[in-house]
């Protein structure tokens, strides 16, 4: 029963397991479909979950944001930093692991200082930083995870795409911020948490082998031992903090694009759609509206050719700041608004919204004229 419960508690991994086992009855189960398991993909994501998760509480990332935070004493300019941070941590480290780290963190800072009423605004700051942040890379976000290694991409021929969108993201979020946070001094924030160093270099090994495998220059395997091995030596509790079901939505969605690549009617019909640099990234702007970026990442790849493949890439990438479900990083955000501030729900979802919308805008015009 508790089983049962894991498992249906993910409304996105629900959907991706029906999706997966409906594709069953069309196309008739072989070891081809056990091969399009990207294992890349899921030992880079378990790996870093497993990394994020101990330098988390070996305090960090708190660490790091706290000391920058107590430099500053007003408001405009405490919010700037933590939303940079934001911003860069998400460069190096997971969008989902970053808000889950300093969203509870900005909420201390807030009620440390007296300041709650603007920690909303903060946090909608913070949202699109790490989803904007996280773009550059290819361990930004499971997105950029998946697409750099369906497509095969070189490390800076994948950050040569995302470029454009970070740096004008970047310049877009610090405007926003500047004029959307008073000058006002506040209360300083003198909080000093203790770091775990022993942690700290254990998972900063594990971190290491993630990056070595992401430029292709260790083995999946090699990483995945790594990962394993150190914590269940040292910190054998963290493999309670993987988001299992993330990993088992990707398995199910591997499994169905590839049945749906088996459909040659459908396949002709997406190939002849999805054949202009416009139709994959609008297709994949919107796909992310309803979808997700995730699946609608693994859903489109299927059937874009590589030459368009920056195109997607942005699109997912853009796509994360519409709708609350348009990242799942973003729901993360959402959940702990509605579990601090219950009566400001619709004030978040149309604050964020209307931001959202307005970069969307301006990205997509940078996108193409970058492009070009």
């Amino acid at each position: 029963m508790k089983l049962l419960k894991f498992f249906l508690r993910d409304k996105v991994f629900i959907i991706a397991f029906s999706l997966a086992l409906l594709s069953l009855f069309f196309v008739s189960p072989r070891v081809e479909q056990l091969k399009a398991i990207n294992i890349n993909v899921l030992v880079i994501m378990f790996s870093l979950m497993i990394s994020v998760a101990g330098l988390t509480e070996a305090n960090f990332f708190s660490k790091i944001a706290i000391f920058i935070t107590s430099k500053f004493f007003t408001i405009r300019y405490i919010g700037l930093v933590i939303v940079l941070s934001t911003f860069f941590l998400g460069m190096l480290v997971t969008n989902d692991a970053v808000l889950l780290t300093l969203v509870p963190f900005t909420l201390f800072v807030m009620r440390q200082t007296k300041e709650e009423r603007y920690a909303l605004t903060i946090v909608i700051l913070q949202t699109f930083a790490a989803n904007m942040g996280s773009a550059l890379t290819p361990m930004g976000d499971p997105q950029n995870i998946y697409l750099y290694q369906y497509y095969d991409l070189g490390f800076f021929e994948f950050m040569g795409a995302t470029f454009p969108i970070t740096l004008s993201a970047f310049f877009l979020i610090m405007v926003t911020t500047y004029f959307l946070l008073p000058n006002t001094f506040i209360k300083p924030v003198m909080v000093d948490p203790k770091l775990d160093k022993k942690k700290i270099i254990v998972e900063s090994i594990i971190f290491l082998f993630v990056i070595l495998l992401i430029l292709r220059i260790v083995s999946p395997f090699v990483t995945i031992g790594v990962a394993i091995i150190l914590s269940l030596v040292f910190y054998p509790h963290l493999f309670k903090k993987p988001d299992y079901l993330l990993l088992f939505t990707f398995v199910s969605f591997f499994i169905f694009t590839y049945n749906l690549s088996s459909w040659t009617v459908l396949t002709d019909f997406m190939a002849k759609f999805l054949n202009t640099p416009q139709s994959v990234y609008f297709t994949g702007l919107l796909s992310s509206q309803f979808l997700s970026n995730v699946p609608a990442s693994i859903l489109l790849s299927t059937f874009t050719d590589k030459i368009y493949w920056r195109y997607l890439l942005q699109s997912v990438n853009v796509g994360a700041m519409g709708s609350l479900i348009a990242s799942l990083a973003s729901l993360i955000t959402f959940k702990f608004v509605i579990r601090e501030f219950p009566n400001q729900s619709k004030t978040y979802i149309l604050t964020y919204s209307v931001i959202g919308i307005i970069y969307i805008i301006l990205l997509t015009c940078i996108v193409f004229i970058a492009n070009q």
